[in-house]
């Protein structure tokens, strides 16, 4: 899973090759310290099929702002080339669920 920040984003979301989910998260969030293990090893298990970017929104606010990131964990998912996300999953969700609906994304 990358790490992306205000400085990175551009590049590692809007220049990707291929769809990106974006994972927006907090250090003192509780649901995002259960769903991170299981996004990391969503983002292992389709390397090459998506990237799984992670923006800490403490330490990007900025970015939190722009996507209006009210509440953690929230997920924004992009076409490549794309710099407006096209599906956006807000709140705590198991590991099959999440799947389904990034399945879902790609197969449009």
């Amino acid at each position: 899973m990358t790490i992306a920040e205000t400085t990175n984003f551009e590049t590692e979301v809007f220049n990707s090759d291929l769809p990106v989910v974006v994972y927006f998260w907090a250090t003192w969030c509780q649901s995002c310290k259960m769903m991170s293990p299981h996004m990391e090893a969503m983002a292992r298990d389709n390397a090459g099929r998506y990237r799984m970017v992670k923006v800490d929104i403490g330490a990007n606010p900025e970015l939190a702002d722009k996507y209006n990131i009210l509440s953690t964990p929230t997920m924004l998912l992009f076409r490549p080339g794309s710099t407006k996300p096209e599906e956006v999953q807000v709140g705590f969700a198991a590991r099959p669920w999440v799947e389904q609906n990034i399945e879902r994304f790609l197969s449009r």
